[in-house]
């Protein structure tokens, strides 16, 4: 899922770029919204909440998926205060921000620091742009291929903070390597890999969230993802300040987010990405 969101953000600027020689900004707006217009319509029809009333399903599924109104059965008492002082948790909220802090400049201020800082021409600049969210996509996927098999090998906590610390620490070092990089391309190529080691992060971080949340899993992802919004919210924002502040000084701003990123790297060993926030209680446990 999160390699075609990647995906689809690196190459919507060039789409667009291709429409605006043709349409105007506001007819641009209004084909992307058509897009989703017509997903809805299409997901409307295929979509149900239970997946025992979806003609598609066969007979071995049907039997493979048991009981799915009790399995997706909703809940309305969210234990707040488990979260708020659960170490994992809160922890998994601070990696989340300082994953997503760094990440935020690839689609806000990747422009101006390619056109005006490094002085690349808007068309070339614009390749260059799709970097970081290609190389994104690929990270994600890479992840998503291997997490798998090191889970088997030792095992998912395990695994998932090797995987994430590995993505953290590399996302750190080539983010700090772009800034003395003097061809702009060399630099792109730099930060795209820094992105890819960014989402080595994702697939763990997400499938902490189911397996710490257990059946208020939707609410740790939601909260988790907030905290990631919220750094959408501040990194931009930030970087404005620094860039005010220092002339435009842009390697102050990205050694800021390699720091970002060291601090992730920080949070990881101490997160148990397994272990639920409740006790699973087992039939045989209920019966009891």
């Amino acid at each position: 899922m999160w390699t075609f969101a990647r995906w689809g953000g690196a190459f919507t600027p060039l789409l667009v770029g291709a429409m605006l020689v043709h349409i105007s900004w506001r007819w641009a707006f209004t084909v992307f919204g058509g897009l989703g217009l017509i997903w809805a319509f299409f997901f409307y029809g295929w979509y149900r909440d239970n997946p025992r009333d979806h003609k598609g399903v066969n007979a071995a599924e049907l039997a493979l998926i048991g009981d799915a109104r009790k399995n997706a059965a909703g809940h309305g008492d969210v234990p707040w205060k488990k979260l708020v002082t659960s170490r994992s948790i809160v922890l998994l909220w601070a990696q989340y921000f300082c994953l997503s802090f760094p990440w935020y400049f690839f689609i806000t201020w990747m422009p101006t620091y390619l056109e005006k800082y490094r002085g690349v021409p808007e068309s070339t600049a614009r390749f260059y742009e799709t970097l970081p969210l290609l190389l994104g996509g690929f990270g994600c996927l890479f992840c998503g291929l291997i997490s798998r098999r090191l889970s088997d090998k030792f095992g998912a906590r395990a695994s998932r903070r090797a995987l994430a610390i590995a993505g953290f620490g590399g996302a750190a070092a080539l983010m700090a390597i772009s800034v003395g990089l003097r061809n702009p391309m060399w630099t792109m190529v730099a930060m795209g890999m820094a992105s890819f080691c960014n989402d080595l992060a994702m697939p763990p971080s997400w499938g902490a969230c189911m397996d710490i949340g257990g059946k208020y899993a939707g609410t740790v992802s939601g909260s988790m993802n907030m905290m990631g919004n919220l750094a959408g919210f501040v990194s931009p924002v930030f970087g404005g300040y620094i860039l005010q502040r220092t002339g435009g000084n842009f390697p102050i701003y990205i050694y800021t987010m390699a720091g970002m990123y060291a601090l992730g790297t920080l949070c990881w060993p101490f997160i148990d990405p397994v272990t639920p926030l409740e006790p699973v209680k087992t039939p045989e446990a209920a019966a009891a």
